[in-house]
């Protein structure tokens, strides 16, 4: 009967981070926070990875990240699950693109116990900036529609963005989180078909298309998969046509 209801609340955490649309931004923050604190370890590390393409930077949320981080990160002989899930929430703090947490990731780059913690660290040390430029192009307040998630509206936002790591970041988002939302399929396939027949794309760019062919990919419509077998047959680019006949399929 216990392993039934560990097994139970294990589910519970994970459909609470990958299924549920949240219709404000703080719904998804106290979600995420009550994850932390609770949630089982795959859960946690899966919201973590996530934050990545979230458009979130509330403290309110990166402040619990720091605080886990700054108990446990030099731990003497630490365990391999401790170890992976450090290494999420120093990555993670480089996500929000938040400069007072520039200081604990340096800390932990230096002195934590684990070498894979310190290598996430620095790696989040050199993503701080480049998250901050990114979100900087977000709303305050991102505008949600009559029957639409914040996550869908932040990922249109993201995808009109003239800026192929955004794009590339809201595709990753629609492919890993399998969404459907009918606008946000519509905008990628316009993305892609404005620029699939370029020759001489710039190595981000092509990744991005490449990124938006799988993520119309997993939408499943017969006239996505159509649209990706004339990508796969016409664009000029060997990555972009790999994986738009990959998933047309």
């Amino acid at each position: 009967m216990k392993k039934i209801y560990v097994l139970a609340m294990i589910l519970v955490s994970f459909f609470s981070v990958s299924v549920f649309a949240f219709q404000s931004n703080e719904e998804r923050i106290n979600n995420y926070v009550s994850v932390l604190e609770s949630g089982d370890q795959g859960v946690q590390e899966q919201m973590l990875n996530r934050l990545q393409w979230s458009g979130l930077s509330d403290p309110a949320l990166f402040d619990v990240v720091e605080k886990r981080l700054l108990e446990h990160y030099n731990q003497d002989n630490p365990n391999g699950h401790l170890i992976s899930l450090m290494s999420f929430h120093a990555r993670a703090l480089g996500y929000s693109g938040n400069e007072k947490y520039r200081s604990t990731l340096a800390e932990v780059a230096q002195n934590a116990t684990d070498n894979k913690v310190r290598k996430h660290a620095k790696k989040a040390l050199s993503d701080l900036t480049r998250w901050a430029q990114w979100l900087a192009t977000l709303p305050q307040n991102v505008s949600v529609e009559a029957g639409q998630s914040i996550e869908v509206a932040t990922y249109l936002h993201m995808l009109n963005v003239d800026n192929a790591f955004v794009q590339r970041l809201a595709a990753r988002a629609i492919f890993h989180e399998k969404q459907r939302d009918k606008a946000l399929i519509a905008k990628a396939v316009e993305l892609i078909r404005a620029r699939y027949l370029e020759t001489g794309l710039d190595g981000e760019t092509e990744d991005t298309i490449a990124w938006l062919c799988k993520a119309i990919g997993v939408a499943g419509s017969s006239d996505e998969q159509a649209f990706l077998a004339q990508v796969a047959e016409n664009s000029p680019s060997p990555k972009i046509a790999k994986y738009a006949g990959k998933y047309s399929r």
